[in-house]
């Protein structure tokens, strides 16, 4: 009996490099292992869209969510009060992400995080 696969393509990144970039960019020092809350040896698939889904309970059955372009507003207001210090924790890294996504300094994909100290 064969194993079912699937194959997909990823844009693959260390997450040494990765918080570099996020540093530089912000200005903020960033810590990838906290915000995947990673461990040592391993591979993180994150998502990442220059859009989000959008919920709305006026919405007729089954069209409660909808797709729009550009970056989810909860995400924008939880980077704000990161931006402002106002965090005790480090945002997700996939918040991150989404965020330059929607400002074009990444591109939209699939991206498989290497976290190996």
């Amino acid at each position: 009996m064969p194993l079912k696969t699937t194959t997909k393509t990823y844009r693959h990144v260390g997450y040494k490099d990765l918080e570099n970039f996020i540093t530089a960019h912000y200005g903020l020092p960033y810590s990838v292992i906290r915000g995947l809350e990673a461990h040592n040896g391993s591979l993180y698939v994150v998502e990442v869209s220059a859009r989000y889904e959008h919920y709305d309970p006026d919405a007729e059955e089954g069209a409660h969510f909808t797709w729009r372009e550009g970056l989810d507003p909860e995400v924008a207001e939880e980077l704000k009060q990161w931006r402002a210090g106002a965090l005790d924790y480090d945002v997700y890294v996939g918040e991150l992400l989404h965020d330059l996504a929607c400002s074009g300094h990444l591109e939209p994909g699939t991206y498989l995080i290497n976290v190996a100290w």
